[in-house]
């Protein structure tokens, strides 16, 4: 047959091409299951409710990392550690108030850690220290606030990950509530 002898050339052409299509299906796959392993979704999906104990009650965030920190329980991710850095909007709007800061949350499974900038609305309940965003710390002022905070440049699992979340808070008396809620891809 032809191309079966040593130093016959007639076949290298038809080896040449099946080689070159085999590369050619070899590295797109191969990129394809880059782009797929690449592309990583973690949704944030968690709550807390916290009961606050006025003899022990030092304010919110006592390590002073934050103005005011907390524990969040995520699904699918675990026990999450969040601190939220007052800015310095507050400016009224109604009787609500625009608000900014800061808000970091920290996986306690690995220290996983993503942050972001944060825009809301604070609501004070009628109350006369309503109006004091830091009125938490006499303890007990009812409010409701409802936030926008834009996650980008985390370490870990939210490595190379951003995305944006909604954090909704409420406080009355010794209870305070809130929930997590957003997706991160990358």
């Amino acid at each position: 047959m032809s191309g079966d002898r040593p130093g016959d050339d007639s076949a290298a052409p038809t080896r040449r091409l099946a080689l070159a299509l085999t590369f050619v299906a070899l590295a797109a796959g191969g990129f394809g299951a880059t782009a797929a392993r690449a592309s990583t979704t973690v949704a944030l999906d968690g709550s807390f409710s916290t009961a606050l104990i006025k003899p022990d009650f030092t304010g919110l965030c006592p390590s002073g990392v934050a103005d005011e920190c907390g524990a969040v329980q995520l699904v699918g991710l675990g026990a999450a550690e969040w601190a939220y850095a007052f800015g310095p909007t507050f400016e009224p709007s109604g009787r609500c108030f625009d608000v900014d800061g800061t808000f970091t949350l920290t996986l306690q499974g690995d220290g996983s850690t993503i942050s972001g900038p944060l825009a809301g609305r604070f609501c004070p309940r009628a109350s006369r220290a309503g109006h004091e965003h830091a009125g938490a710390i006499s303890y007990g002022n009812p409010y409701v606030e409802d936030d926008t905070i834009a996650f980008a440049g985390g370490t870990g699992r939210f490595a190379g990950l951003s995305g944006t979340a909604t954090f909704h808070t409420s406080s009355a008396g010794a209870m305070s509530k809130g929930t997590l809620q957003g997706t991160l891809a990358g």
